[in-house]
């Protein structure tokens, strides 16, 4: 497996258009700060090259992020909402380095890139272990011992700046592991990997509860339901179901043993107030909003609850960005889910269209109570699996060709 990582496998089985791509999913299990810098540095190489332009001339639609970047900027310097002014950089950068992504990847990279991921997912788990443990000694308890923690401080959060940020990529790297498994033709012939998919499963299962993080778990449910239906894997569906089923009865009968049950009424009081806040923002600035991070340029103003976003992808995108700006964006994403639709009718992979629409589900589901795709890690992942559909992109210009 690890021959995967040398540098003469990547010259010889990769364009460098595409040893680009595998930098940048390298770059993931960095910390933020350093992700961040490498795609920086690679999109303004691109950039530079012209490749960037060559990307927005192909992609349909393409366009509208630079208008949706662009007035997210100016409206931020409008309002002084200077972090939001640099995250709206950070927006065209990342979502740039798609575009550069959509026009180069193919099934080859596809593969490679996923297999990295699942793979690093493992040393992410164990570096987490390592955290664990030396939490653990902190409270002299030098035996190693489950137990859930309330403190920020003492949930683990590997090498992506928080515990919920980590959760919500082990549900990525859950979801996507368990899309391998559904590519297994026959697990009878291939039952090793079948063994390693369950294992990365399962330590990355483990290492989620040691984040407590409790919003997690309900989305990599509906993420996981969600991937059986669409790849039509009913009977699975059915068992998995009946899991979750007998775990929501377990913990309504036993709710002591729901982690962190000692703060959830506190938890949702704060959330309530955040969410309270936001909302009378949005009432005062409808159109426009006040840029990216507003919630937290404007809480002081309202007395609110200090954090950095509204928790909440039902109404921070609202309040930072505005009708106006959701509806700048909104043909580019309408683009792309017309791609999904169509690789769905030609039925070329389902698999990866389930994979695609897990992942969707899943920040959905989360984001009812957080906001934590909106990070340089989680939403530059969701990015790349969700445009993932140009692997198949001669088959989607075939069946475009046709209906002309």
């Amino acid at each position: 497996m690890f021959f995967i990582f040398g540098i003469q496998y990547l010259k010889t089985h990769f364009t460098h258009h595409q040893r680009y791509i595998i930098v940048a999913v390298f770059s993931m299990f960095l910390p933020f700060y350093m992700c961040g810098g490498i795609l920086i540095f690679l999109t303004l190489r691109l950039l530079w090259k012209g490749e960037i332009q060559e990307a927005y001339r192909q992609i349909p639609k393409s366009r509208f992020i630079i208008y949706f970047s662009l007035l997210s900027a100016i409206v931020s310097l409008f309002y002084q909402n200077y972090y939001g002014f640099v995250c709206s950089i950070g927006i065209l950068v990342i979502l740039s380095f798609v575009l550069y992504y959509r026009i180069h990847i193919d099934s080859r990279l596809f593969e490679y890139i996923t297999n990295c991921i699942i793979v690093l997912s493992i040393f992410a788990a164990l570096y987490g272990l390592i955290e664990y443990i030396g939490i653990l000694n902190s409270y002299n308890i030098d035996q190693f011992e489950i137990m859930i923690f309330n403190r920020p401080q003492d949930r683990i959060n590997s090498v992506f700046f928080n515990a919920n940020y980590y959760a919500m990529m082990i549900e990525f790297f859950v979801c996507l592991t368990f899309y391998k498994i559904l590519k297994i033709k026959d697990i009878k012939l291939e039952w090793k990997k079948f063994i390693y998919y369950v294992a990365v499963i399962g330590l990355n299962l483990f290492v989620l509860l040691l984040t407590a993080c409790r919003t997690a778990w309900p989305a990599l449910a509906g993420g996981i339901l969600i991937m059986l239906i669409v790849d039509k894997h009913y009977k699975t569906c059915a068992c998995i179901l009946a899991l979750v089923i007998v775990a929501c009865i377990y913990f309504l009968l036993n709710p002591s043993k729901f982690p962190r049950v000692d703060n959830i009424v506190a938890y949702f009081m704060t959330r309530a107030g955040i969410w309270e806040v936001a909302i009378q923002n949005i009432i005062t600035h409808p159109l426009f909003g006040e840029g990216p991070m507003t919630y937290m340029h404007i809480y002081p103003l309202y007395h609110g609850h200090p954090t950095e976003h509204a928790h909440s992808i039902y109404l921070d995108p609202l309040l930072c960005f505005g009708i106006v700006g959701l509806l700048t964006i909104a043909p580019y994403i309408y683009s792309n889910i017309q791609r999904l639709y169509r690789l769905w009718k030609l039925k070329v992979d389902k698999t990866l269209v389930a994979l695609i629409v897990s992942f969707t589900v899943m920040i959905f589901i989360h984001g009812i109570l957080d906001y934590t795709i909106f990070f340089v890690q989680t939403g530059f992942l969701y990015l790349l699996i969700a445009s993932s559909f140009d692997v198949h992109k001669h088959a989607l210009k075939a069946y475009e060709s046709l209906r002309k």
